[in-house]
């Protein structure tokens, strides 16, 4: 693992920094190739925003450093599939919970080797419902913020059988699964839950929506027997691409043409460097 703090060598940050002490800014996990950094203008674009919407907004000039130092510095490191890993947090300063009114910013850039999903992308995945539900909150919904806790805890309950959970909110609608965003078929419209109050709007989960023409997405507040009544199932996310499902909760599900047809789809863009 090769880390930069601040565009510099280092793996340490400072035990004041704001990340450390109240999760205080936002990430991003790129899925890097050999010559090429996948969806970097939407995992960059959900940043900003991020960092816009903690009042810790980049400037031009600091957009245009890390774009560069991405292109120049990072991708030239990278050798085989790898994982590019963005953080930016408000740094030191302010007064508790106070926030410092000019901050600024610690950049922690780390190069990571990637996760294989090639066998779960052949032969699907079991989910199974969490416990743990979903906290709405219209001023980080959308983002990739550093307080990942209900993650972290229902990640905790997961069975070793299951690959990931599905998390509903509280008014028991289907929001996402623990690292990933949940799409299903049903007689061939593809459905995804909307995550305009909470959840994480990915970037894969986006290229979906805007990038294939095959099929007609509908995106709305869905309940678990929604996803139950489904033909299809399938989760995603920037690294996994698309993971069919062939189970949840001990209902059985095909891994159907229409999964392996936007599995197709979506790979060649990966490869074409279209995202």
């Amino acid at each position: 693992m090769t880390w930069f703090v601040n565009y510099r060598l280092d793996n340490s940050v400072s035990v004041a920094d704001r990340g450390l002490a109240y999760g205080d800014g936002v990430f991003e996990t790129i899925r890097a190739l050999p010559h090429s950094l996948l969806q970097t203008e939407d995992h960059l674009s959900r940043l900003f925003r991020g960092l816009s919407k903690l009042a810790m907004p980049f400037s031009i000039d600091q957009q245009n450093t890390l774009k560069s130092f991405l292109n120049f510095q990072v991708l030239p490191l990278i050798n085989e599939e790898s994982v590019v890993k963005i953080i930016v947090t408000r740094g030191e300063g302010g007064r508790g919970y106070l926030a410092p009114e000019n901050c600024i910013q610690s950049i922690v850039i780390g190069i990571l080797p990637a996760p294989n999903y090639k066998v779960h992308q052949e032969k699907g995945v079991s989910l199974s419902v969490s416990p743990v539900p979903v906290s709405s909150n219209r001023f980080l919904a959308g983002i990739k913020h550093l307080n990942r806790l209900e993650n972290v805890i229902a990640k905790r309950f997961l069975m070793p059988f299951d690959f990931e959970a599905i998390m509903l909110n509280a008014d028991k609608e289907l929001v996402e699964c623990i690292q990933s965003n949940l799409f299903w078929y049903k007689q061939g419209v593809l459905y995804t839950p909307s995550l305009e109050k909470t959840g994480v709007q990915g970037t894969y989960r986006k290229a979906i929506i805007e990038q294939q023409a095959e099929y007609i997405v509908q995106v709305g507040r869905y309940l678990l027997s929604d996803l139950m009544a489904a033909d299809e199932v399938f989760i995603t996310n920037s690294l996994m691409g698309i993971v069919p499902v062939v189970g949840v909760t001990g209902m059985s599900f095909p891994i159907g043409c229409h999964t392996r047809k936007l599995q197709i789809l979506m790979q060649a863009k990966d490869m074409h460097g279209t995202h």
